[in-house]
Formats: C-alpha cells, structure tokens, sequence
C-alpha cells in the first residue's frame, strides 16, 4: 500500500523534489575545500569584501580538506586564505555550491566549480582569452619602443581593447545584475568619461547598490557631471603657440570651435589627429576652427608631433605637463584625449564626442 501511494503521488514527490532544490539554493552556500598536497593542521579562513575586508567564517583543515557552510543575502566578492600558505582564492560568493582545489603555491592554477557569478565570469575570461593574450603581447613590445614607434603599435591596442569593450558590454547586457561583470568593469571607471559613465550605469542594475564597486560607480558619474561642462561658456584660456605668438580661445567666437586637449605622447590622441583632419580640411573655410592644447612639458616632443602629424590648425601648450597645466584645471581634464565643441557664441554643445559625431553636427550646422 505504501509503495502504491508513492506511485500514485508522483506529481507531488516531483513538486517536492522541486521546491527542495529551491529551497537548498535559498538556504544558504556550501564550500568544500581542498589544499592539494597539504597534510598540516591549520585554519582555513572565509573574508568577503562587501564595504571593506571582513571575516565571515573559518574552518578547521583536516588532511587538506575544510567546509565552510553559511548564507548570504546577495553575492558577494570572497576569498579564503589558509593558515601557513601565502596565497588565497578568491571567488563570488552565493548561496550555491562550490568545490575548490587550492594549490599551495602559485605554480598551479587554482579550480573552483560552482556558483552563478563564477560561470559568467568564467564564460567572459574564456571568450576574451585570445584578445588578452594579443594585448599582452603588443604591451611588451610597446614598452621597448620610441615615442613616434609607439603610435602605430597603439592604435593595434586600442582596436584589440575596442572589441574588449564591445565583449564586456554584450556580457553586462546579458546579466546586467552581475556582480562578476560589475568587478569586471570596475578598473575602467576611474578613467571613463561622463558619457561612458552614463552608459555604465544605465547598463548595470540597480540591484547591484548594494555592492561597494556600483557606489564608486555612482560616485564617478556625480564627479563627472559636476565636471560636465555642456550647457556653460567654455572657460576662456590665451596660450602660446609654437612661434610663441598668444593664442586667445574668445577671439574665435562666430565659429564652432573644438577644443582638443592631447598630448605627443598620447597614442589614441595621435591616432585621432588623423580621423580629424579630412574633417578640418572640409569645414575650415566654413566657419569652423580647431585649438589644440597640448599637454606636453617639452616643446621639442611637442613640435615634433604637430610636424609628423602634419596638423595644420591652431597648436597651442603651456608646456607644464597635464599635472600642472592651469587650463586642463579649468576644463576639469584628467585623460587624453579631451574635445568639447564650442558654438559660436564660444558655449560647450558637445564633450569627448566622436569624430563622427563631430561630422554630423558641422554638415548639420555649417551648411
């Protein structure tokens, strides 16, 4: 009879069986834990890096063997580190399972199944393994380069990190509430601009607040646009040219003006010199001008970047360096290269725009 009742409750053991692997996900994570080839006694120790370093857990190391067993209330970045052994593993934290082999020097790559975050991360790393590599590469060789030699070998690095870019916003699209992808991220941020701090936010979900990465993320973009100045008279600036003559930016109003904040040494600057110039030549007798201001701190580096790049419109620096450069403080510039596009009554209409971008407002304005 009771074999009977199983048989004929099978939905029900099949809606139980469910709800308990549910319930096991919701119930909380299990690690269990191998050091390969470790027989010493010690501590296996669990931190989580939510809001700073703290500790969530630790566990006993029998015959290289520990389990850690707990809850989260959303994904955390981890890591355990063992007594006796200078290396840790770090991983995503979830209320899954995981099985990890630590090696116990840094010879060996560490193994770690389990966990949501885990597989989109390693999904990620996978599909971008080749571009890394050819990154790696051209970084080698671009350090024993020349100046001028550096320019070529940089635009190959930043057409390899475009589809970098490309791949980690596919990603982020597909699991906009990673905390895997938000880490991912997280070294760019620093360097992006307002739009591309827009994007950022817009891509990833609010459901990642509570992660520290996301409030640096935030804090990034209220910088940016406190910086942001379309909309504001561009801050007037008189520098130097090459033959020493002062330049004065307000005594171009009654054109559209780009405002081009680059560097000799700057690779993508030098790569856009070229994108910019057929659009220069198209629109310089139509009422358009360019200023560039260059962040050099030697006019000889200087000099010899607006000769080989052939840059035909108005050169100007103060030749202190970006660090030091009063009017990189005034246009609130920390990266290269920095364009705003000014109208004619000499106001920022446009930031770190693209040289199509730039295209599309001259035909549109300048007819």
């Amino acid at each position: 009879m009771k074999r009977s009742g199983v048989i004929k409750n099978t939905g029900i053991a099949a809606l139980l069986c469910i709800t308990s692997i549910g319930a096991f996900a919701q119930n909380g994570y299990q690690i269990n834990g191998k050091v390969a080839g470790f027989d010493q006694p010690s501590m296996a120790y669990l931190y989580s890096f939510d809001k700073g370093r703290n500790l969530l857990d630790s566990a006993i190391v029998t015959n290289g063997a520990f389990v850690f067993k707990g809850t989260v209330k959303h994904p955390l970045s981890a890591s355990i580190q063992i007594k006796k052994i200078r290396k840790s593993v770090s991983l995503f934290l979830e209320n899954e399972h995981y099985d990890i082999l630590m090696q116990p020097d840094w010879k060996n790559k560490d193994s770690i199944s389990g966990g949501t975050e885990m597989r989109i991360q390693a999904a990620y790393e996978k599909e971008t393994a080749a571009l890394s590599a050819q990154l790696l590469e051209l970084g080698r060789r671009y350090e024993k380069l020349g100046k001028e030699e550096r320019v070529k070998e940089g635009e190959a690095m930043n057409a390899l990190n475009e589809k970098q870019i490309n791949i980690k916003h596919k990603y982020i699209r597909k699991y906009p509430a990673s905390l895997a992808m938000l880490h991912i991220m997280r070294p760019n941020f620093d360097v992006m601009n307002f739009k591309q701090l827009i994007e950022m936010k817009t891509l990833f979900s609010p459901k990642l607040a509570y992660s520290d990465v996301y409030t640096n993320l935030t804090e990034q973009l209220n910088k940016k646009q406190a910086e942001f100045l379309v909309g504001q008279q561009a801050p007037d600036f008189t520098l130097s040219d090459l033959s020493g003559k002062p330049v004065n930016l307000s005594a171009l109003k009654g054109k559209y003006v780009v405002v081009d904040f680059w560097a000799s040494w700057c690779t993508p600057c030098r790569a856009a010199n070229q994108k910019i110039k057929p659009i220069y030549e198209k629109y310089k007798n139509s009422g358009f001008e360019m200023i560039s201001v260059s962040m050099d701190d030697k006019k000889e580096l200087w000099q010899g970047a607006v000769k080989k790049d052939g840059l035909l419109w108005l050169q100007t620096s103060e030749l202190t360096g970006i660090k030091e450069s009063s009017v990189a403080k005034k246009y609130s510039v920390t990266s290269l290269p920095t364009v705003f596009l000014l109208d004619r009554t000499g106001k920022v209409i446009a930031q770190n725009i693209s040289e199509k971008e730039l295209e599309e407002i001259l035909h549109a304005n300048l007819k």
